[in-house]
């Protein structure tokens, strides 16, 4: 007769399962911000092919931020969108590229999400050519579960499925067993 299996035993390979959930968290979040950053910088995936980073920066105009000019503020958080997704994406010095994406966010939701709540605002307006179109100012939720995902990312490392698993063995870029790790050997 065996004996009854453990609570561990019963749940299987958790840490496997841990790692492809932050996986999956990386991609989600790397695409939103490569997406976003890339279309700051380089004028990719806009209808005119232009860089929306002066756009941003008479944007953040209206919401003045201290010390350095509006220009400035745009491109470190443009740079900050896409090295942060690039940082997720490949699981590289991941926790430190959760940090931009989540002041970029504050700063969003401070600057221009923030008085639309949480939700946000909509309403309707005629056109020129009388058709009714819908206005929507978009609230903070999308920016909230960003930070929420980041700073998952931040508290628990990339996962085992990361560049940073296989770089750094041991200290704060690391987190847990390493995949290169002999388990049936004990550092002492």
């Amino acid at each position: 007769m065996t004996a009854p299996l453990t609570p561990n035993a019963r749940q299987g390979n958790t840490g496997f399962a841990v790692s492809v959930a932050l996986l999956l968290i990386r991609v989600a979040l790397a695409a939103v911000f490569i997406y976003s950053g890339s279309q700051k910088l380089f004028g990719w995936f806009t209808p005119d092919g232009q860089p929306m980073v002066t756009m941003l920066a008479q944007g953040l105009a209206a919401h003045p931020l201290p010390v350095l000019s509006p220009a400035a503020w745009a491109y470190i958080a443009a740079y900050g969108e896409l090295l942060g997704g690039v940082s997720m994406l490949l699981g590289f010095v991941a926790r430190l590229g959760a940090i931009p994406l989540i002041i970029t966010m504050l700063v969003a939701i401070a600057t221009v999400h923030g008085p639309n709540g949480f939700a946000g605002t909509f309403k309707f307006v005629t056109l020129s050519t009388g058709e009714k179109d819908m206005l929507i100012h978009p609230g903070y939720e999308f920016n909230l579960c960003l930070i929420a995902m980041a700073g998952a990312i931040l508290i628990a490392g990339p996962g085992l499925i990361a560049a940073d698993a296989f770089l750094f063995r041991r200290g704060l870029w690391a987190r847990g067993p390493q995949p290169l790790d002999n388990p049936m050997r004990r550092e002492s």
